[in-house]
């Protein structure tokens, strides 16, 4: 036989190294030579099990704003996990075809039913979430994106703008090791947000990111970067800075470094802080900065416009890490009912 089927009399069970509990019955279907029986452990990662985005957006369109529209490409509503609340009495998931609508309406934070406008600034990625117009958003998918968009919605739910707004989130990319032996690598890949209709590129952005790696996976409720307290996780500190700056143009993405996954992570964390770029543009509204590297210069750095925590949890490899050998005997496969000694199963024998 392929398995072993164990009944028992009472709920108590046995360990991995073999020991018996009182008064419970054992059938045990073995091959001719023995079965080895193993428990699941976790090495390597072999995949990714699924992304997450939590972030702050501020209302700097100058007009009321009364619900919100995240866009998942390539995702079906069943591929949704979780979504953060936010200040919305309803939030709807509609398959658009080629992808996911998660549409926020009823704003009920205040009395008035809407977001006023408010200049943006820097935040630690959870700041949005009981003030006036700012709101914090997050969402967690079994399968990435294939592109994320983001728009404020007026009193008829319309977009306020055409162009979705400038909070690009990245795509993961896992892959095993080309050389056994060595590690996997993970790696992100921040895309712009896609271009409205029209010939004209989305605005660029600033982008300054920070990375960490835990061991084990996280939750979208504790993907937020402070207060201590809120048992927040998303990497902030300074030796965790990744990238100090980079101007993302509309029409090309970011490629960051690979990442070199040890055994024991379970989970890749990144924070993007977003800013405005204010320097000029070309016909195409493609940033003509000469930005190499360093800080940027201060009449192209604008105003803070999100953080955006996320994650990709990965997918653990199981090996064997406890066995048992149940010696059945000569012959072919046979089966055998005997009853344990309470004694000497209590007594690990």
């Amino acid at each position: 036989m392929d398995g072993i089927l164990i009944a028992m009399r009472s709920p108590e069970s046995f360990t991995v190294a073999g020991k018996w509990r009182a008064n419970a019955y054992c059938l045990v279907a073995v091959a001719a030579m023995g079965l080895w029986i193993t428990t699941p452990a976790f090495a390597a990662a072999v995949g990714i099990q699924g992304t997450m985005s939590n972030f702050d957006v501020f209302n700097e369109t100058g007009t009321n704003i009364y619900g919100a529209e995240i866009d998942l490409e390539g995702v079906i509503p069943s591929q949704v996990a979780k979504t953060y609340p936010s200040h919305f009495n309803n939030m709807t998931t509609t398959d658009y075809g080629t992808g996911t609508r998660l549409t926020f309406s009823g704003y009920n934070f205040g009395t008035t039913g809407y977001l006023v406008p408010r200049a943006g600034q820097t935040t630690n990625g959870h700041f949005a979430v009981n003030l006036p117009g700012c709101e914090h958003f997050g969402f967690s998918v079994s399968k990435q994106p294939t592109a994320t968009k983001f728009y404020w919605l007026d009193a008829a739910s319309h977009p306020v703008n055409t162009a979705p707004l400038s909070i690009p989130q990245p795509t993961w990319t896992f892959a095993p090791p080309a050389v056994p032996g060595n590690l996997p690598v993970v790696q992100a890949v921040l895309a712009p947000v896609p271009p409205p209709p029209a010939v004209q590129w989305p605005d660029a952005v600033w982008v300054k990111i920070y990375v960490s790696e835990l061991e084990r996976q996280v939750d979208l409720n504790e993907l937020i970067s402070s207060p201590p307290e809120a048992n927040g996780v998303a990497p902030q500190l300074v030796t965790e800075l990744e990238t100090s700056w980079e101007l993302l143009p509309g029409d090309s993405p970011l490629v960051e470094p690979d990442i070199q996954v040890p055994e024991a992570t379970q989970s890749i964390l990144r924070r993007y802080e977003y800013f405005q770029y204010t320097g000029t543009y070309d016909e195409v509204h493609l940033p003509n900065s000469t930005f190499t590297g360093g800080e940027p210069l201060p009449s192209e750095l604008g105003q803070f416009i999100a953080a955006n925590m996320v994650a990709a949890n990965l997918v653990p490899a199981p090996e064997p890490s406890g066995l048992l050998l149940l010696v059945a005997g000569l012959g072919a496969t046979g089966m055998r009912v005997r009853r344990c000694n309470p004694k000497r199963a209590q007594a690990g024998q």
